[in-house]
């Protein structure tokens, strides 16, 4: 053809003519396992393109939401542009990184994963260490994504860093609108200590609600109750607002009281137990551990609140009597801490001590047992009532053996 016969096309007719040329050399001359490989390769470095132009957008319009503008302008979700934006930001201090996605030599989901690495343990370190690049471009995404997570944590732990103070640093909470059905959604991450917290104060009011539920069953309304799933988010928004979830008025408040609920037993304290010497300092090597959570670092203990009360578990707290005899029938606060100690939750299962009631293994009423700590064992309610049942049809078979964690 004549060059001044020549139809001039703009950027997106040659971009177009460029993509059929691929799909053509893709598609029609290469193995299947070659094609596959250059596709993913024309996929990685068009990923990084993506995070390129999103940088571009930062710097050139800050006043604009370059999340937004990334998810309008791509059509993918709220949550994957926020990926790239963030990803893309994070790239610029992992110039090896961003060079191997640029090449095609990795895929965005490592780039995320090293990116992740990055955020526990420093650019710097992931840098450094081309073992560990070598291996993103040798793996697939979700193998690639363990060994990053697992090498970052030995990186830590390697420095000093335990386990829960791992958890701490990668605590997180997110919050966003659903487009499909315009609900909220609160997701959020907790160290395992905090969480025994926030997890035995939801119990105990899930619980109460719970109870207006079966009342509101008895009353012939049985359209009125909730899931399990609503009521939890009822619980969730009563504990962080103090308010109502249906009427939105706010819920008093009383002395030593949380939305109702009263001071905790000890079975629903976050409990640590340590060696005396790991208390009075002449033991360095001493152990240090959370009912229900693991072990923890001696330095835990310096964060304790100074209203923390200390149990010497010998026998148990000065002036606490666990040998009650016939004279009553539940166990006490003392009894609960002690058999949370001993057992850690439930003596047949795995579930928490605060979700326990404490079973007299001698029967208080039919083997006429005492409440003496010897006799007593927590269960969770599944297994206390599976364990009367079968008391009742087989009463003098011996069901199960406690066993202590």
């Amino acid at each position: 053809m004549n060059e001044d016969n020549r139809v001039s096309t703009g950027p997106r007719e040659e971009f177009d003519e460029m993509l059929a040329r691929l799909e053509r050399f893709i598609t029609a001359e290469l193995p299947v396992n070659e094609a596959l490989r250059m596709a993913s390769r024309v996929r990685a470095r068009s990923d990084a393109w993506m995070c390129r132009l999103a940088r571009r957008q930062a710097a050139a319009r800050p006043e604009e939401d370059t999340v937004e503008v990334v998810r309008q302008q791509t059509g993918v979700t709220k949550r994957e542009a926020k990926q790239l934006v963030d990803v893309s930001q994070g790239l610029q201090n992992l110039p090896t990184v961003d060079r191997m996605l640029t090449s095609g030599d990795i895929t965005f989901g490592h780039a995320k994963a090293l990116w992740n690495a990055a955020g526990k343990v420093g650019p710097e370190a992931v840098e450094a260490d081309r073992e560990l690049l070598n291996h993103a471009g040798q793996e697939p995404t979700d193998v690639f994504s363990r060994r990053a997570r697992d090498w970052a944590d030995h990186d830590l732990a390697r420095a000093g860093v335990g386990p829960l103070e791992r958890q701490h640093r990668a605590r997180e909470a997110r919050m966003w609108v659903e487009r499909s059905t315009g609900l909220g959604v609160l997701l959020a991450k907790f160290p395992a200590d905090r969480y025994q917290h926030l997890r035995q104060v939801a119990d105990a009011l899930y619980l109460q609600e719970l109870r207006k539920d079966k009342k509101t069953a008895d009353g012939g309304d049985p359209s009125r109750i909730r899931s399990p799933g609503q009521r939890t988010a009822d619980v969730v928004y009563q504990l962080l607002t103090n308010r109502h979830p249906h009427t939105g008025e706010s819920l008093p408040r009383q002395e030593g009281r949380v939305n109702g609920i009263g001071r905790l037993k000890a079975s629903t304290q976050l409990i640590v137990t340590a060696q005396l010497g790991v208390i009075d300092g002449t033991d360095p090597n001493g152990t240090c551990e959370i009912i229900g959570v693991g072990p923890v670092p001696r330095s835990y203990l310096s964060t304790l609140s100074p209203d923390t009360q200390v149990a010497g578990m010998l026998y148990d707290r000065a002036g606490r009597v666990l040998w009650l005899g016939r004279g009553r029938r539940l166990a006490n606060a003392a009894q609960r801490l002690a058999l949370a100690v001993k057992y850690g939750g439930c003596s047949m299962c795995t579930e928490p001590m605060h979700r326990c009631d404490i079973h007299h293994v001698k029967e208080w009423r039919q083997d006429q047992g005492r409440t003496d700590i010897g006799n007593l064992v927590p269960l969770c309610r599944q297994h206390h009532r599976w364990l009367e049942t079968q008391r009742r049809s087989q009463p003098h078979k011996q069901l199960w053996q406690p066993q202590r964690k």
